[in-house]
């Protein structure tokens, strides 16, 4: 295992391992939202991922000693990210399933890269830069339908702002994250203070949400969007932690190769068709990861 870690690195390897997690918090976020609207996810998702991280904190002592400065830049953790990026994305899955939404969210890693490249200096090799392209190529390919009546000007009118909102919010969150690491290596205070201001922010923007931001859920959407929650929370200490002692533009991009499909074809069935343009975009997808791990 250790020289698995080096041969990567110890960024890149919790990058992918957040990767997994991430991938199952999803399919349960799909079978929760069958009984919930997309504001009741967020709520209960950002709730259980921020009372973890606050609770993590509260025991190693880190919370209390934290200063103003890498507060205020997890707060903008929380805003842009969980906030206005979650509630983005969860409409998007309403609009256009779960994996046509992940399709345009996914081009996350090429906002991260880029911001990192201009505002970091951060450096990535042609092969990582090859990389990110093919993720991002790979996960464009899922969108695309057997159906030729599905248009690019029916799907724009349609759903497309929401998931493109989303994936520019999420490219900032670890910007950001990095600014406070400057004045403290505490992921778990980030992951906390981020996610409580996601769920005030949600809540004060309410009445401007489609539907007034309406808050309906059964037990079972509950329990689904709980467990959703403790893997999302999973899936955060792992990229936070991967963001803290790697590069950007390399941890990123591997963050995002959530074998979404696989799973969606065992958990969700009829609900997301498998087609061959999504088997062709997870194998470029993986090819992508490939060349960002080994030939970086």
């Amino acid at each position: 295992m250790n020289d698995l870690i080096s041969s990567i690195g110890l960024g890149e390897f919790l990058a992918i391992c957040s990767t997994f997690s991430f991938s199952i918090s999803q399919i349960f976020i799909r079978l929760g939202m069958r009984t919930a609207t997309p504001v009741a996810a967020a709520f209960i998702i950002n709730g259980t991922v921020s009372l973890c991280g606050l609770a993590v904190s509260i025991v190693k002592g880190t919370l209390f000693n934290s200063t103003l400065i890498p507060l205020l830049w997890f707060a903008a953790v929380g805003l842009v990210g969980p906030g206005i990026g979650r509630i983005s994305y969860f409409i998007g899955i309403t609009r256009m399933g779960l994996s046509r939404s992940v399709t345009i969210t996914a081009s996350t890693p090429l906002w991260s890269t880029l911001i990192a490249v201009i505002v970091l200096g951060e450096a990535p090799t042609g092969w990582v830069v090859a990389g990110t392209l093919g993720i991002v190529f790979g996960v464009s390919m899922l969108s695309l339908r057997e159906d030729e009546s599905q248009t690019f000007k029916s799907w724009f009118q349609g759903a497309l702002i929401f998931p493109l909102t989303a994936s520019i919010s999420y490219a900032l969150p670890p910007l950001f994250s990095k600014f406070a690491y400057v004045y403290q290596r505490t992921p778990e205070v980030g992951i906390g203070v981020a996610f409580l201001v996601a769920n005030v922010f949600l809540f004060v923007c309410r009445p401007l949400l489609p539907g007034r931001g309406e808050v309906t859920i059964n037990r079972s959407g509950f329990l689904w969007l709980f467990a959703a929650g403790l893997f999302s929370t999973a899936s955060s200490f792992l990229l936070w932690t991967a963001i803290m002692v790697g590069d950007i533009s390399t941890t990123m991009p591997l963050s995002r190769t959530a074998p979404i499909l696989i799973l969606s074809y065992f958990f969700l069935g009829k609900m997301e068709p498998i087609t061959r343009w999504m088997a062709l975009g997870t194998i470029i997808v993986v090819i992508g990861g490939v060349l960002i791990t080994a030939l970086r």
